[in-house]
This record gives C-alpha cells, sequence and structure tokens, in this order.
C-alpha cells in the first residue's frame, strides 16, 4: 500500500512530467535531426534488396540497382573487402599502451592479459568472416557514433540524472512538508524508508523507458535502418580512433553482436546504471535533509570519481575509479570492447556495473539502518 501510494505521488509530480518533457524536446531537436546522413539512408535503403553481407552476391546486387551517383559510389565503396580480422594482431595496442603510458608491474600485465584475450575474439572473427558486414559502408562510423556516443550518452545522462531527482525529492518530501517529525516519530514511519527507495527506483526506470523508448522510436523514425540491424557492430567500416595507437582499429567487442543486439545489451548495461544513480542519491539522501544540497553533493561525488583518475594519472587508483558509474557513462561508446587505454580488465562494463551495484547497496543498507537509529531533528 505505501509503496504504492509513493509510486503514485512520483509518477504525478510536476517535476517529473516537466523533466521528462524537456528532455524530450531536447533530444528532438538536438540529437536526432543531427544524425541524419543521406548516404547512410540511401546504404540502408540498399540493403534491403542486397542484404547486409558483403561479397560477390552483394556486389552483384547493387550493379542493378538504378544507375545514380549513390549507387555508383556504393558499388566501389564496397567492392573487393576482406575480412579485416584475417591474421590481425592485437599485442600492438598493448605494446603501444604500456609504451606510450609507462606502464610496469601489474598494470602491465594486466594490459597484456587483456588483450591476449581479445586476440581469441578476433580470431572467432576471422573464422566466421564478422567484419564483411555492410553496416552504413562509410558513414559507419558517424552514424554509429551519433547513436552511442550522442544519442545514447545524453539519455543516459539524463536518465541518471532523473533518478537522483526522483529519489532525493521522495526522501526529502517530508523535510519540505515539515511532515518529518510526525512521519519519523514511530517505527513504523522510519520503515518508509524502504518504501521511497522501491518507488524511486521504480518510477526511475518506468521514466527511462519512457524518455529512451520516445527518442529512439523517433531517432529510428528519421533514421531508417533497413536490413542494417542483422549486420556485425564489428564491421570493417567500424572504427576506434586510438590517439595512443596512433591509428584507427577495428572496434572489436569481445562476443558476436548485431547492430540490434548491441543496442539492447547497451540499454541494459544503461538500465542498470540508471539503478547505480538511484543507490547513489538514496545513501546522499539519507544523510543530507536538504533535497538540494544532496543533488549537489551528488554531482560532485561523480564529478570526484572523474577527477581521481587525471590525478593518479596510469596508476590503479585511475583504473578502479573507471569502474565509478561515472565513467562507466563517459566510457559508454566502448561499452562491450576493450575499452581502450584507461581498462585494464575485460568486461569492464560488466565489471563495473556489478561492483557498483553490489557496493553502493551495502551503502544503502547501512545508511537505512543508521537512520533508524539516528535523532530525527
Amino acid at each position: 500500500m505505501l509503496f504504492r501510494l509513493e509510486l503514485k505521488k512520483i509518477l504525478l509530480s510536476p517535476m517529473l512530467i516537466v523533466f521528462l518533457a524537456l528532455c524530450l524536446g531536447f533530444n528532438l531537436l538536438i540529437a536526432i535531426p543531427g544524425a541524419y546522413d543521406e548516404y547512410a539512408s540511401f546504404v540502408a535503403g540498399a540493403s534491403k534488396t542486397a542484404g547486409y553481407k558483403l561479397g560477390a552476391q552483394f556486389e552483384e546486387k547493387i550493379r542493378k540497382l538504378e544507375a545514380d551517383e549513390m549507387r555508383d559510389y556504393l558499388a566501389e565503396d564496397t567492392a573487393g573487402k576482406t575480412d579485416v580480422f584475417d591474421g590481425y594482431d592485437t599485442a600492438y595496442i598493448a605494446d603501444a599502451y604500456i609504451r606510450r603510458l609507462n606502464l610496469s608491474g601489474y598494470a602491465a600485465e594486466a594490459m597484456r592479459g587483456k588483450y591476449a584475450a581479445l586476440q581469441n575474439a578476433a580470431d572467432d572473427k576471422a573464422f566466421t568472416d564478422e567484419s564483411l558486414t555492410v553496416y552504413f559502408a562509410s558513414s559507419t562510423p558517424d552514424k554509429h557514433f551519433g547513436l552511442h556516443g550522442i544519442t545514447m550518452r545524453v539519455l543516459i545522462a539524463q536518465c541518471g540524472i532523473l533518478a537522483a531527482l526522483v529519489m532525493l525529492l521522495s526522501l526529502g518530501y517530508e523535510h519540505m512538508s515539515r511532515t518529518s517529525l510526525t512521519v519519523y516519530a514511530a517505527k513504523t514511519g522510519r520503515n518508509i524508508l524502504r518504501h521511497k527507495m522501491l518507488a524511486s527506483i521504480s518510477a526511475a526506470l518506468i521514466a527511462f523507458a519512457v524518455l529512451i523508448g520516445l527518442t529512439l522510436l523517433a531517432y529510428f523514425q528519421i533514421n531508417d535502418y533497413g536490413n542494417i540491424w542483422k549486420s556485425s557492430v564489428s564491421s570493417i567500416y567500424n572504427v576506434i580512433d586510438d590517439l595512443l595507437v596512433g591509428a584507427s582499429r577495428p572496434f572489436l567487442t569481445w562476443q558476436s553482436y548485431t547492430v540490434l543486439t548491441y543496442l539492447l545489451a547497451v540499454l541494459c548495461i544503461a538500465a542498470f546504471l540508471t539503478v547505480c544513480f538511484s543507490f547513489m542519491a538514496f545513501v546522499i539522501g539519507v544523510w543530507v535533509k536538504n533535497s538540494y544540497v544532496g543533488f549537489l553533493l551528488f554531482l560532485i561525488t561523480n564529478a570526484g570519481c572523474l577527477v581521481i583518475a587525471i590525478m593518479f594519472g596510469a596508476r590503479l587508483p585511475a583504473y578502479l575509479s573507471m569502474l565509478t558509474p561515472a565513467w562507466l557513462w563517459l566510457k559508454q561508446p566502448l561499452w562491450f570492447t576493450d575499452g581502450g587505454a584507461d581498462i585494464l580488465w575485460k568486461n569492464f562494463e560488466i565489471l563495473g556495473v556489478c561492483a557498483s551495484l553490489i557496493l553502493l547497496a551495502g551503502l544503502c543498507v547501512f545508511s537505512a539502518k543508521m537512520f533508524k537509529k539516528r535523532d530525527i531533528i
């Protein structure tokens, strides 16, 4: 009963409705129109006829399309491609990072171990010719980054901020309404904290589904993907611009993902990351009565996690900070890949989310127990 009442109170809050409307308006005005690419749209349309697998059959079907400048460019763009993972050696990436960052000891060993493990993934992809899919051809890097480096990153930030605001306002409601002395005077009243947390997390996930669902629906209405959904996200055209290596390199994932399954996997991690931000806000909200001060501390805490990596450089504390929610958000375009020079461990996004959930859940339990013993004045 208390859970339903708290959830209803949050979902009907003008703040939540206004915030969602502002976020949707921002996404429609900024993220979506800027992602349109005429050549990419042509590739998506051509994929409905020619398919998504590169090779002789694909080239023949492209030649049968109506002759125009776009058709000719696509034919040239996709002709004679070979699998980028055939004979690909990942060791040069580890060597470049170790040399450029002056890594030694555990960091150097872990870096070499990560790319030795990545070699197995590259060999598996070479065996199946996984890179020989069209994705968006030469428009792939811009299209991939437009979705995963801009739109999804903005959406995750919006959901994280919203999750924190919902939690802090829910916890601070009694203080703002000046009913805290009455509600928290009894044991039953103090137990309401559990219902507030569950209701706030539920509301955050509902808002997550609405905000991301409506934004992506509009995005894919404007940006046709045709048969591109079945292309491998590790297509020969999808690359990572790596300044430390000094060249672009393949977008090599640990597992095999299509464009569709990769997006679904990103959404899954994003949902858990939203819960992490809710937990973080709960811990702060229990100790800080003022919701506005609590939100400022929430921002400072996440900014502090970012600063740690800068302060400690290529040392273990910096690498550990990469597993915090703030850094996981920033690293989102590289989820399910090796993660680059500032990541030491395989599947860092899963490791980071799991570690953050466990640590923050423990802090939530501790804070709730201390709240029951604390003076309410």
